[in-house]
């Protein structure tokens, strides 16, 4: 005796996991793709500033950067550092990193599978601009180019 599966059921592949609707690659298009891409502008926008801050290592952007960002995120933290050490009286200017967080977050899509976006990061004294290009490798995300004024 054999029992029928009704054709909406979804078959479970041979390695037993199936991906959720809302993970796959098809379902990453228009909203929620944009989504998605905002988000990780988001908190890869707020790890620059803090890491600049000195508060948090550039080796923590390997993941989602190319290597080139991450090596100039870790020369630029090092001589911020240098500066900060040999002008004590200009402490107080280097704090207006540790308090920062992301205002704003403005997304396009100017070719397939690229999108850019550019941030507003509040401080306690002023506010800076974050730019950067996300490119879709196969299902990664990987920032390939990060400024911040």
């Amino acid at each position: 005796m054999s029992i029928a599966v009704p054709e909406s059921t979804p078959r479970t592949p041979a390695g037993g996991y199936t991906w959720r609707q809302d993970r796959s690659a098809a379902a990453l298009t228009g909203k929620n793709e944009n989504e998605r891409v905002g988000a990780i502008a988001r908190s890869i926008g707020q790890a620059a500033v803090e890491i600049l801050a000195g508060t948090r290592p550039a080796s923590q952007l390997s993941r989602w950067t190319e290597p080139e960002v991450v090596e100039r995120f870790t020369q630029r933290a090092a001589m911020l550092k240098l500066v900060q050490e040999q002008c004590p009286e200009r402490r107080a200017a280097f704090d207006v990193h540790r308090a920062a967080r992301v205002r704003r977050v403005r997304v396009c899509n100017p070719a397939p599978g690229c999108w850019e976006a550019s941030l507003v990061v509040e401080e306690a004294t002023r506010a800076r601009a974050v730019a950067l290009r996300i490119e879709r490798v196969t299902r990664q995300w990987r920032v390939t180019h990060l400024e911040v004024g």
